[in-house]
């Protein structure tokens, strides 16, 4: 079973997006983050992937999620590159996942839903560069009382439709840091939902 989960991330909304893609899981593993300064950037040194990794180890995790923006270029490359730090020991529990660009354009993969959950109109929500700056913004505006960013985000993920969710994984980076995050629960005998199948119904 996978009972601890260690996390890197670049913010709160990266955070909120493994939460809640961690409850469309069913994951109920304890998620436990290294000190502050470490992932914070695009691409992790190696000097703190080995930093997080003792740290993740001293704490008895069982997987490792590393979670990037490609930033404009090939997320396959940026996962490539940050997999050839990982130590060796490491490498069998470590998944990295990256976002084509950012989080914040896979929140908009359907920008109608993503305008539901926020309860405003889907024309305030632009197409193009300055997308991602408002998507922010309205994420930050959207918190309830005692919420942060983090806790939208994660909503926002929770509450997409199954056949909305269906559509976001139709995006290839998507696609494969969800199917690594269920293999490697199975690996661990864990049991997930699988809404890449179709047969699968809410």
């Amino acid at each position: 079973m996978i009972n601890k989960i260690g996390l890197i991330y670049q913010d709160g909304n990266s955070a909120g997006f493994l939460r809640g893609l961690c409850d469309r899981l069913a994951c109920k593993a304890e998620l436990i983050t290294p000190p502050s300064a470490i992932g914070k950037t695009q691409v992790m040194p190696r000097r703190q992937i080995i930093l997080a990794w003792k740290y993740f180890q001293t704490r008895g995790v069982d997987l490792v999620v590393r979670f990037t923006d490609a930033d404009r270029s090939r997320w396959e490359d940026i996962q490539r590159d940050e997999m050839s730090r990982v130590p060796d020991d490491a490498k069998s529990m470590w998944i990295c996942g990256v976002a084509v660009n950012n989080v914040e354009e896979w929140l908009c993969l359907d920008v109608g839903n993503l305008a539901t959950l926020l309860g405003i109109d889907s024309s305030r929500i632009p197409v193009g560069k300055d997308q991602t700056g408002v998507v922010k913004g309205l994420i930050s505006r959207n918190c309830l009382i005692d919420e942060s960013g983090c806790d939208v985000a994660a909503r926002i993920v929770r509450d997409t439709p199954q056949r909305v969710f269906r559509r976001w994984l139709e995006e290839p980076s998507l696609s494969s840091f969800y199917s690594e995050c269920r293999a490697a629960a199975t690996r661990a005998g864990c049991e997930t939902p699988n809404e890449l199948d179709s047969s699968s119904h809410e």
